[in-house]
């Protein structure tokens, strides 16, 4: 059990998720481990000042305390979030977790959306990235690192959305609701 629990611990405490529907067999596994033992795992990283939170086919951490700039760097991480999503959603409305994608399909509709062509630029905007399949990639790191998608055919870049991007809905929705809640009291 130790050695899956520090497996664990590696996964989250570096900002990460464990989610159902990974790519891989053992990722897949790791999520069940944590399922099974949900309640003990709980109450070990408790100990160490790490809340195990689960979501919607996944987990991740939290922290029990965190400072001001730690809470200010998740809501600008969420703002961005929300552009995120925002090109996603304007290349194909019905993408949710479990759903593929193609850095080549998303190319090939930027030439014909300006919209999705502008939404694009604002998300690279300062990084530097020449073309299209250059910006895309960059997306698609970013997201890979952040946990929300994975690559699932590398011969036909084919990368698939986990569990997690419920997460990043969540993280967005409730920015949007705490600026409208502003909005009304001003």
């Amino acid at each position: 059990m130790m050695s899956k629990t520090a497996d664990v611990f590696e996964a989250l405490s570096r900002g990460g998720f464990i989610c159902s529907n990974a790519v891989t067999a053992s990722d897949r596994y790791l999520f069940q481990y944590v399922e099974e033992h949900e309640e003990q795992l709980a109450e070990t990283f408790s100990e160490i000042g790490y809340r195990l939170e689960a979501g919607n086919g996944f987990y991740y951490f939290s922290r029990e305390k965190e400072d001001q700039q730690k809470k200010e760097n998740k809501i600008v991480r969420a703002l961005r979030w929300l552009d995120i999503l925002a090109f996603f959603t304007t290349y194909r409305k019905d993408l949710c977790r479990g759903a593929r994608l193609s850095p080549h399909d998303i190319a090939g509709q930027i030439d014909i959306n300006s919209s999705l062509k502008d939404q694009l630029a604002a998300l690279q905007r300062g990084a530097g990235k020449k073309n299209y399949a250059e910006q895309l990639d960059a997306l698609f790191s970013e997201l890979k690192r952040e946990g929300f998608i994975e690559l699932e055919n590398e011969a036909g870049q084919i990368w698939k959305i986990l569990d997690a991007w419920d997460y990043m809905e969540q993280m967005v929705m409730a920015v949007s609701i705490t600026d409208d809640e502003e909005e009304a009291v001003e």
